[in-house]
């Protein structure tokens, strides 16, 4: 980024701005939290206060938490502030980096810098999220650094470029879990492709053979104990006998095939229908225009032409789509931002493929020429449609307010919409201690557990049929809604008072 910066100080700035500029523009258009969001401030603000041992408790993985906390504590202001501004910093990170692999890797062609910066500043899939407290954006920051220096260890074999790639690698797992596979497989091929032979290098690998995934094994396991025990506990008390994550597992694969018998066909089946969403999400988050220009890149080797980073690259690249699709496979679902990772290692390759076809486009004839225009203005048409953000989510907190500003302290409420809860009261034991969902909210009718709550918010979206059965019960047990806050389309809050 120095190096950047030196050659080109008025350009990184005019990045800086421009990154700033986006953040400012998404976070506006879409002011409402999100799910996750929730957590990660409300941990902030058990950090803030300086109840720490409370913090782990409800979050075995922090350290976004103490970062936003942090912010917040030196420039005081509240901790949604400091969230969308440490944001904004990972985000203009990751566009930097992302520019400073594609000036190693074109030998700083001009062109090439310009075409990757506009390529990652205005992908849509970055910009749909800036506007998202997620921690995604850390990772993804330490992802393409770490990536960075084994670009330049690629070109240069100078040994201090993997301390680089170790630092930022050890950042990312801060941030997300996936940084230490990373840690572990990486160091393993680059002992392979990048040294030269010697009397213990096959020893060494056999060693790291075994040891790389004992280590691996283990930190997993644990990893995962940790992060399912709740949905162990649930499972159990939901009448399951599970005692561990096999168990776990299997409970919800029977209930993904609807009880059908587990059989060898089953999970094949399953696999590939898991292959098929990480395929799917990834060529959503992408676009099809991005990866059919990646593609041609890849076809006509535009970029990988060292052997070594070639090698590099495609090992990221498989790392991680075996996670993703690990992941899709035991918990039966993909989230689509999961795949950024994987999408951004693609993308290195558009500005690439983009320059290849202006010059190409610039000496050939006039239908070569339609045709990179076409291409260019088709980007262009989707990255700006995607900077029209629009926000549906107004009526939630108009629901908080409401609850807020006709409720006592000491009364109790409940929502199957996390964010209700949030918006009428930001105390952190509230919004940490509880969960708040649509399950729970049917269980508790089901329990006769709703008279411990004076008030329930009962939020409806498009996407769930409407319940006449359900809502009657909510109107037997409180009377008819006392308040409606309507949202776009079907989406709609009804808000019952205990009688």
């Amino acid at each position: 980024m120095f190096q950047l910066y030196r050659d080109r100080p008025i350009f990184v700035l005019c990045i800086i701005c421009i990154n700033i500029v986006l953040s400012l523009w998404c976070i506006n258009a879409d002011p409402i939290v999100n799910n996750d969001a929730v957590t990660y401030l409300s941990v902030a603000q058990k950090f803030v206060d300086g109840v720490w041992n409370q913090a782990f408790t409800h979050y075995n993985w922090p350290f976004y938490s103490i970062f936003i906390a942090t912010v917040s504590k030196l420039f005081s202001i509240d901790v949604s502030h400091a969230a969308y501004a440490l944001n904004t910093v990972f985000t203009t990170l990751l566009t930097l980096a992302f520019v400073c692999i594609a000036k190693e890797l074109s030998n700083n062609n001009r062109n090439i810098i310009i075409i990757a910066a506009l390529v990652i500043l205005f992908f849509p899939s970055i910009n749909k999220y800036r506007s998202f407290i997620i921690r995604d954006f850390g990772y993804l920051a330490c992802y393409l650094w770490s990536l960075y220096f084994l670009v330049r260890f690629s070109s240069t074999l100078n040994k201090t470029s993997l301390l680089g790639w170790l630092l930022c690698t050890l950042m990312s797992i801060l941030f997300r879990f996936e940084g230490i596979v990373f840690l572990l497989i990486v160091p393993y091929f680059l002992l392979i492709y990048a040294t030269k032979k010697s009397p213990n290098k096959k020893t060494i690998l056999i060693l790291l053979s075994i040891v790389i995934p004992l280590i691996f094994i283990s930190i997993v396991v644990w990893y995962l104990r940790s992060k399912y025990t709740g949905l162990i506990n649930d499972a159990n008390a939901s009448g399951h006998t599970v005692n561990g994550l096999m168990d776990l597992f299997f409970v919800t694969v029977n209930t993904k095939l609807n009880g059908q018998s587990l059989t060898a066909t089953n999970y094949l089946w399953m696999l590939f229908g898991n292959i098929g969403d990480v395929v799917y999400q990834l060529l959503r988050r992408m676009s099809i225009i991005n990866f059919g220009l990646a593609f041609y890149a890849y076809k006509y080797r535009l970029v990988l032409k060292k052997f070594l980073f070639n090698r590099i690259w495609h090992i990221y690249v498989a790392i991680n789509l075996v996670i993703l699709v690990s992941f899709s496979f035991y918990n039966h679902f993909i989230v689509s931002r999961y795949t950024l990772a994987t999408s951004l290692t693609l993308l290195i390759l558009v500005p690439f493929a983009i320059k290849h076809m202006l010059t190409w486009a610039k000496e050939s004839n006039k239908f070569a020429k339609y045709s990179a225009v076409f291409v260019v203005l088709l980007l262009t048409i989707e990255s700006i449609d995607k900077l029209n953000i629009e926000n549906k989510k107004y009526h939630i907190k108009d629901a908080g307010a409401w609850l807020s500003n006709h409720t006592v302290q000491g009364e109790r409420i409940y929502s199957n919409n996390k964010l209700v809860i949030y918006y009428t009261d930001q105390n952190p034991d509230i919004n940490l201690n509880n969960f708040y969902n649509q399950d729970m909210l049917h269980e508790l009718l089901d329990l006769k557990q709703t008279n411990q709550y004076d008030y329930i918010a009962y939020s409806l979206v498009s996407s769930y049929a409407i319940d006449m059965n359900f809502i009657q019960r909510l109107q037997n047990e409180y009377g008819e809604a006392i308040a409606t806050i309507p949202g776009q389309g079907e989406q709609i809050i009804y808000i019952y008072q205990r009688k």
